[in-house]
């Protein structure tokens, strides 16, 4: 059986508690009350009947402990290190989560997910956007990461961004599964700048937006002129150093934080399995201060588990002297920043402009639920403390 969203199961259970509630009350006084006692004590009734509709809506919260959960992984990348932390230091099987990951490509894996195949994918953002824009319920739930975008320039240019109008006249390298192109030029539009996107768009446009395969491209084109900056993706600007190239900006500075990969439910897991989600995001949290306050542990698994080298993995995650990382490794929803991103994506017409509204799949229960815990079992650690008002701040 699947559930209904809340608020639709409110809605049909109001309306029939509402008509059901008069002709029972009346049988009970024994004879037919007065039009103000009869609005009063239906409305009692509906708002007692609403009540526990919304009980019965939530009793799923209450249940699905101990369910098998698969989870889908992407690639063997540095950024989902919290889970692998957790897989590594025994973390899910103390929290009583059955856990089994596998290695999938995102079409796949957002298949799975639609098809209730799959429990959870933690990468993938504007593919949960997309399939909830055309009438799927999957649920994000968590985060992974936060911004991410770099914009690269060649070593010898002298761009300075620090205004949308900075990017007039310029041809901008991208790839269309990075996500921070999409929210940079939704803030670009946003600050009336015309587009022309892959031939798509006014020919005198202030602003063109060249497609590339991957990140090499993107960087070879940029040293060699064909385009004048390109987007791509954390670590990038580390990796291509020696290769004419330099950090000239990021998204996020420009544009706001906005949400990368995320923790994606199916709607099967979310509602049948939710004591299960709850505990799994215990782990991830548990691995999230491991990652924060041991980064020379987090680099020893990391290196392990991506086969890439060590300066990389520590440059992407941490930073070095002379290299800032883009993207910020996060578990906290930020709700608020993905219902922007949601936005985003209908202004830049990546999801259809009337598309409903994400805004019941967009839930941060399971994270609070699962900070809430932790809290419990350590009421002095400052650490929980401070995710407390990190939540708070970005779930309003």
């Amino acid at each position: 059986m699947r559930y209904l969203t809340r608020r639709s199961f409110l809605k049909a259970s109001g309306v029939a508690a509402l008509g059901a509630a008069v002709p029972v009350l009346a049988g009970c006084s024994g004879s037919a009350p007065s039009a103000t006692s009869s609005a009063a004590s239906a409305s009692s009734a509906a708002a007692s009947s609403a009540v526990a509709s919304s009980s019965a809506s939530e009793a799923f919260k209450q249940a699905g402990k101990g369910e098998k959960l698969v989870v889908g992984r992407r690639g063997k990348l540095f950024k989902i290190a919290p889970s692998v932390i957790a897989e590594q230091m025994g973390y899910y099987e103390e929290e009583g989560c059955n856990v089994e990951f596998q290695m999938v490509e995102l079409a796949e894996a957002f298949a799975s997910l639609a098809s209730n195949n799959l429990d959870v994918m933690l990468m993938g953002v504007v593919q949960t956007c997309e399939y909830i824009s055309k009438g799927t319920d999957l649920y994000i739930f968590g985060g992974t990461v936060l911004n991410g975008t770099e914009i690269l320039a060649p070593a010898d240019s002298t761009y300075e961004f620090a205004s949308a109008s900075d990017f007039k006249g310029l041809n901008i390298g991208f790839q269309r599964p990075e996500t921070g192109q999409i929210r940079f030029r939704a803030w670009l539009m946003d600050n009336g700048l015309t587009l022309n996107v892959a031939g798509e768009g006014p020919a005198d446009a202030d602003v063109t937006f060249t497609p590339l395969d991957n990140e090499q491209a993107l960087v070879e084109a940029t040293v060699k002129g064909e385009v004048d900056i390109c987007l791509v993706n954390n670590a990038f600007g580390y990796i291509s150093k020696d290769a004419g190239i330099r950090v000239a900006g990021n998204v996020p500075s420009l544009a706001g934080d906005y949400p990368c990969c995320r923790q994606n439910a199916s709607e099967a897991a979310y509602h049948d399995k939710y004591l299960s989600l709850v505990d799994f995001e215990i782990a991830i949290l548990r691995g999230y201060k491991v990652f924060v306050e041991d980064p020379d542990k987090t680099v020893e698994i990391m290196v392990a588990y991506s086969e890439q080298k060590e300066d990389v993995v520590r440059a992407g995650l941490y930073g070095t002297d002379g290299y800032e990382p883009q993207m910020k490794l996060l578990p906290d929803p930020c709700r608020n920043a993905v219902l922007d991103f949601y936005d985003a994506m209908k202004t830049v017409g990546a999801i259809d402009s009337a598309a409903r509204s994400a805004d019941d799949n967009v839930v941060s229960d399971i994270y609070r639920t699962a900070l809430d815990t932790l809290m419990e079992r350590e009421p002095n650690e400052q650490f929980w403390k401070d995710m407390d008002k990190q939540f708070k701040a970005n779930n309003g």
